[in-house]
């Protein structure tokens, strides 16, 4: 009998086995199909989530520029420093738009015009400002508003034409109107040097887009701009697909080239030099996705990571193969026992039972909190440890996903999102969240999930373990807050920390240290000296000092000229304390150097400048005074002599003497003094008087002196001949050299004013042409001058006969122009044109005694029925005036076409 019943179980096992087998198989293909597909498609999410991350960081500081394009167009295209200053104050610039270290405004200056441009813009209050970085091109880009300005002043001023690269993205945005994204570049607001970008906005005056480009170059005020730093732009933003993707992100350098922003593999941010080797294309999950963003096109790779490629398609093929193989052998070990011996089977049963039921103790009272939930991550069971965690019994957390229970806002998303991906394609994973325990309290925990499967490879459900890290969390942002700030403390102080060693070399040096001496710490660490730096002077200064320092233990204010391996020099001043062991031997120094460039520089100028400002102040051009109270309380000899006073005449008079009334007195006082106080300079030019009481023009300026409160200095220059002859040069500039009436350019400008007033204030106004009649013959008989003398009579004649809101213009020869103006209707003109051809027709007495006479023809055209521009106008009543002259109407008639 046991040999029959051993026989017949070793059938029943083979046969169970070979049926468990095949079904395995089977299984396993389907298997592998399923896998591949949710693998793409898990992999398809992730990219996608990802594109629109880095879309949406890209895009938002596209918001806030055209926000301050609005608040520009609010103010009528008068952006000032202090606009601009509150408006980007307005926007929490790290929160609403990490990576963007501040908002600027560009505007395009011709190189002929930069000298005008510099100075228009000192004058209105950036006393500092000067452009840099200038490039060779006609047109320059200059960054003339940015903020925040503590953290961008190496960008203010700056020519951004001058770099083609940034050239290339402002020109396309000028010529698109659309917001623009600039190739990857080196931002001079990154100190560490890493990929950015320049997003740019245009602005159009009266805000709007004119259409094609030509015309938006025309109407171009300015472009708004934002540097983009990527590594701050993009942190974060691959942490949720590290665990399922290896990944790099490129951008396009406009050459058909793709530089490369950020990598990741197995979880691990890469540097960019590896990141710039980094490839992702011999991966069998390797995808490429291009896209666009602010016209600029992005290269995103990705492929599985091995762990996620053996777990969703390598593993999920052998977990079913193994988990078949051993499910059949289990049946037909089964079977065997079955069939061999039912005692066999119940001992293996409760021996199973017991290992569970110890498995269960450890559960229930370890420390950890412990879950374990269905498929759909709802709890089926807790431990003791979940319930002191967070205070939730087992009976309040069943059937509630743990997220329902345990979510606060400080939970991050994104963690949340990468746990739940994995989760629903059966993996395992681990992070940290932040959690809220039932009476509020939010604690760290280090969670651990692990997939439960039956013995047949299907999910069953998941096990969270989970570990209180707050203290662990605490110290350790302590700890770095702590490390961070010492190293900024150490690193950015505005002085360079160091240590000597016996030897004179160095130990240690900050960053700081390293910038002046144009080095890497492997450079000078145990191979190089301060001497190494110095001037022959220097060195032999410093060798003398150095043992008398070790000895001693201290040491001050010692300066050198030291200058870096890029050969930049500065002057510094040295400080250093020794440390020593117990036995009192040398171990190291404690030094300190600071930069003195500009003291010593001032210095070594201190005493040429009080020679320089002795000679100024004895200037015999610029009269100055130092006032108090409006009472000279110095003056030099200069400011005597302009005025005519003897040596010593002004010294302690109030200066109302110097003016031509009061009027002109209290005016200046009024406009000078609060702006004085402000801390602002004053500058105007007036008529002031000297002692005889002759007027006398003047270039004025001030300044209050700082310190004192009340007192100011000023300086006054003696322009009286210069004015003349601006005025000389105006007037011929603009009136005719014989009549002394308004010419062709004086016309022209008198013409566009009188259109504008006629059109803002709905009036009408006359043009009339005139061209005298009989001249030529008067040429012909008496002679040029004779005609001559009959031109300053028509036109005091036109003159005389005119409104003092009229004007007469000589065109040159014998045409004359007549604007009239303002008008209620064209009627209105009849009668002052009819008395100007009355009086044009009186005889002219030579100086010769003989009399002639000349007509007038004249053209009328009215504004606006006979156009709406000076050149429409004046044609017509140039027409109009040929019309009657060709008519042969009289010349006293005032009939025209």
């Amino acid at each position: 009998m046991p040999k029959m019943v051993s026989a017949t179980a070793w059938v029943a096992a083979t046969a169970a086995l070979s049926i468990g087998l095949a079904l395995t198989a089977g299984a396993v293909v389907w298997q592998q199909q399923r896998a591949s597909a949710e693998a793409h498609n898990l992999q398809e999410r992730q990219v996608e989530r990802l594109q629109s991350d880095v879309i949406k960081r890209l895009t938002m500081p596209v918001y806030g520029l055209k926000g301050a394009r609005g608040a520009l167009a609010a103010l009528e295209g008068r952006f000032s420093r202090q606009a601009f200053d509150a408006y980007v104050e307005s926007r929490d610039l790290p929160v609403e738009f990490p990576g963007v270290r501040g908002f600027g405004f560009i505007e395009r200056v011709a190189r002929r015009d930069l000298g005008t441009f510099v100075a228009a813009r000192q004058r209105q209050g950036a006393a500092g400002f000067g452009v840099h970085g200038s490039g060779s091109d006609e047109t320059l880009y200059v960054v003339t508003q940015i903020a925040p300005f503590s953290r961008n002043f190496p960008a203010w001023g700056m020519d951004l034409g001058a770099d083609p690269v940034r050239r290339q993205a402002i020109e396309r945005a000028i010529d698109t109107g659309e917001a623009t994204l600039s190739a990857p570049l080196r931002l001079v607001q990154d100190p560490l040097k890493g990929p950015g970008f320049l997003l740019l906005v245009p602005v159009y005056r009266q805000g709007l887009d004119p259409g094609s480009p030509e015309q938006r170059r025309m109407a171009l005020q300015g472009v708004l701009c934002a540097p983009l730093v990527a590594n701050d732009l993009l942190r974060g933003v691959a942490e949720p697909a590290a665990a399922l993707l290896d990944l790099k992100l490129s951008a396009s350098t406009g050459d058909g080239e793709f530089k490369p922003l950020m990598a990741v593999r197995r979880g691990h941010v890469l540097t960019s030099d590896e990141a710039s080797t980094y490839t992702l294309v011999d991966d069998p999950t390797a995808e490429t996705l291009y896209f666009t963003v602010a016209g600029r096109e992005f290269m995103l790779d990705t492929a599985l990571t091995h762990g996620a490629a053996m777990t969703l398609l390598g593993l999920s093929g052998i977990g079913l193969e193994l988990g078949g193989a051993l499910l059949s052998l289990l049946l037909a070990v089964t079977v065997y026992l079955l069939a061999s011996g039912r005692a066999r089977a119940e001992q293996m049963a409760r021996d199973m039972t017991a290992d569970l039921a110890r498995l269960a103790r450890v559960a229930s009272h370890t420390t950890n909190g412990v879950l374990i939930t269905d498929p759909e991550r709802r709890i089926v069971w807790v431990n003791e440890g979940f319930t002191r965690l967070s205070g939730y019994t087992g009976t309040e957390a069943l059937g509630h996903q743990p997220g329902e229970l345990l979510h606060s806002e400080l939970t991050d998303a994104d963690t949340v999102h990468g746990m739940r991906e994995a989760m629903s394609v059966g993996m395992g994973c681990k992070a940290e969240l932040m959690h809220r325990a039932r009476d509020g309290r939010d604690y760290w925990v280090d969670v651990e999930i692990q997939p439960l499967l039956d013995d047949g490879g299907a999910l069953t459900g998941f096990m969270l373990v989970q570990s209180d890290i707050t203290a662990r969390k605490a110290l350790q942002a302590q700890a770095d807050e702590a490390r961070q700030s010492l190293q900024d403390l150490y690193d950015n102080a505005p002085c360079a920390y160091y240590a000597l060693d016996g030897n004179g070399r160095f130990l240690q040096i900050n960053a700081l240290g390293l910038s002046w001496l144009g080095c890497t710490t492997a450079q000078l660490v145990g191979r190089a000296s301060p001497a190494d730096f110095f001037d022959d002077q220097g060195r032999a200064l410093f060798n003398e000092a150095f043992p008398r320092f070790m000895r001693e233990g201290r040491v001050s204010g010692l300066e050198f000229d030291i200058t870096g391996r890029h050969g930049q020099t500065r002057r510094v001043s040295l400080s250093a304390t020794a440390v020593y062991d117990a036995s009192g031997t040398y171990l190291r120094s404690r030094s300190v150097m600071f930069d003195i460039s500009e003291t010593h520089h001032i210095r070594q100028q201190l005493h040429q400048l009080t020679l320089d400002q002795e000679a100024m102040l004895e200037s015999d051009l610029i009269g100055m005074a130092k006032m108090r109270g409006r009472h000279t309380i110095w003056r030099n000899h200069a400011l005597e002599r302009i005025f005519g006073y003897a040596d010593g005449e002004l010294l302690g008079v109030p200066i109302r003497q110097l003016y031509l009334d009061d009027t002109s007195y209290e005016t200046l006082g009024a406009l000078a003094y609060p702006q004085l106080r402000a801390g602002g300079r004053f500058r105007t030019q007036l008529q002031m008087r000297r002692k005889d009481g002759s007027p006398i023009w003047v270039d004025l300026s001030g300044v209050d002196l700082p310190g004192s409160g009340v007192e100011s200095l000023w300086m006054m220059v003696d322009i009286t001949q210069s004015k003349a002859h601006e005025a000389r040069m105006e007037r011929a500039a603009l009136h005719d050299g014989l009549t002394g009436l308004p010419n062709r350019m004086l016309l022209a400008d008198r013409l566009k004013q009188a259109i504008a007033a006629a059109e803002r204030m709905g009036h009408v106004f006359a043009l009339a042409y005139l061209d005298l009649n009989g001249f030529k013959q008067i040429n012909d008989t008496h002679g040029h001058d004779a005609g001559d003398e009959v031109l300053k009579v028509v036109a005091a004649r036109l003159h005389a006969g005119l409104r003092t809101s009229d004007t007469v213009a000589r065109l040159g020869g014998d045409e004359f122009v007549v604007l009239l103006t303002p008008q209620q209707a064209p009627a209105d003109a009849e009668p002052v044109l009819n008395r100007l051809l009355d009086a044009l027709c009186q005889p002219v007495t030579l100086a010769s005694g003989e009399p002639v006479a000349v007509g007038s023809s004249l053209g009328l055209a009215h504004f606006p029925a006979d156009g709406r521009t000076p050149e429409t106008l004046m044609r017509r009543a140039d027409e109009a005036m040929f019309a009657n002259k060709r008519a042969g109407r009289p010349s006293t008639s005032t009939s025209r076409s």
